[in-house]
């Protein structure tokens, strides 16, 4: 087993998409790669500065999670490729 690190993921959903979803969604994607999440910060639905796929409000997510890097990028394709995000920041802490 590699090094665990610490990542944080912050994500921007639809404002569509209910708080239970996005957190649950975002959650499963998790622990299906083996990443462990330790905090979750629900930021709310807010106003974007431009919009991003004809969606002017989103609803954002923040978490810290903690895994291996290989776990951490296998996420990062996950998200990539999930077409109901609007966007996302992984990045190492």
């Amino acid at each position: 087993m590699g090094v665990v690190n610490k990542y944080e993921l912050v994500v921007i959903y639809p404002s569509s998409e209910n708080d239970l979803g996005a957190d649950k969604q975002i959650t499963e994607k998790c622990k299906k790669r083996a990443l462990k999440v330790t905090e979750v910060d629900k930021w709310g639905t807010k106003t974007m500065a431009y919009e991003i796929k004809k969606q002017s409000r989103g609803y954002y997510l923040r978490l810290v999670i903690e895994g291996t890097s290989e776990a951490a990028q296998l996420l990062e394709k996950d998200l990539q490729i999930d077409d109901k995000m609007l966007r996302f920041l992984l990045i190492r802490i």
